[in-house]
């Protein structure tokens, strides 16, 4: 009787810990980024999305930087979409969000 007790105290306190580790992770997760413009370039979008992006929009991207003087943010607009995993979209949204 005494085992099966423990064992159901040892389970509850695992649940206890697992709630409590989601709960930090999904605020950690969405915690507003503040970017500072000062450290945002065109290239530096380019670089965050290459690897998630198709040649052709990469190309673009890497175009339109060289031609003129884009914002980074105008970058970030162009290339936000659902295809994107969550940490570069929040990366993308700071951007945006911060005008740069």
């Amino acid at each position: 009787m005494k085992v099966l007790y423990t064992n159901r105290r040892n389970l509850f306190l695992v649940l206890i810990v697992i709630l409590v580790l989601s709960l930090v992770y999904f605020a950690e997760s969405n915690r507003q980024l503040e970017i500072s413009c000062e450290d945002v370039t065109w290239s530096d979008v380019v670089l965050l999305v290459q690897p998630h992006i198709d040649e052709m929009l990469h190309t673009n991207l890497v175009m339109q930087g060289q031609s003129s003087e884009y914002h980074p943010s105008e970058a970030a607009r162009q290339v936000m979409n659902q295809s994107l995993p969550e940490d570069v979209q929040r990366t993308l949204r700071a951007i945006i969000k911060a005008g740069c």
